[in-house]
């Protein structure tokens, strides 16, 4: 996990717009990157739709392989809706979603306001998960989804367990505390047609 000071920005906006050009940055050292989709903004149920269509319509123009498109479409619908369903509503505007395709790989990255405590319990559980190998993984998975803690809206980590099996290791996150009581949080992964 990274952490850096307080942010100068002035706008939520500014703030989602300074992560997501910082993760472009990222993603496009390679030459042969190319962005699909970025977007930057509030992260509502309509744009999760329209963001994962966008996604969907470029795996079948790269003609991708079923594999990388499913392993991709995955992660994607998890990290759309984890934004969607837990930034905090004073900060929503400052969301953001990339998809960057590069060779037989996707780079995918998120970043949302979420509250401190939430900040650090994702990035800790980030932590743990990078260190399970696959047999790890699908043993917790299975234990998680028999879990009648569960809420629809999940909160049991199945996310980020699904996250962790289709993409391959490490998983990023970064975090940066933006007020009082919130920090910024983006996620990076990569989803390549020969992961796990």
């Amino acid at each position: 996990m990274e952490t850096s000071g307080m942010s100068a920005l002035t706008t939520h906006a500014d703030i989602g717009q300074r992560w997501l050009t910082e993760c472009i940055a990222r993603a496009t050292r390679a030459p042969e990157s190319v962005v699909v989709m970025s977007y930057q903004g509030e992260m509502t149920h309509e744009q999760v739709q329209n963001l994962l269509a966008v996604a969907e319509e470029a795996s079948l123009t790269n003609s991708d392989p079923m594999p990388l498109r499913k392993r991709m479409m995955n992660v994607m619908v998890e990290g759309l809706e984890n934004v969607h369903h837990h930034s905090l509503a004073s900060h929503g505007g400052a969301s953001f979603a990339l998809l960057v395709r590069e060779d037989q790989c996707y780079r995918i990255s998120f970043g949302n306001a979420v509250p401190l405590a939430m900040a650090a319990l994702i990035s800790h559980r980030i932590g743990i998960l990078n260190e399970m190998d696959e047999a790890d993984l699908k043993e917790h998975y299975l234990k998680l989804l028999s879990n009648t803690a569960r809420s629809e809206h999940g909160g049991a980590g199945l996310g980020l367990l699904t996250m962790a099996r289709k993409c391959m290791k490490p998983l990023v996150a970064r975090t940066e505390r933006i007020s009082p009581e919130a920090a910024y949080l983006t996620m990076e992964v990569m989803v390549c047609f020969n992961a796990a």
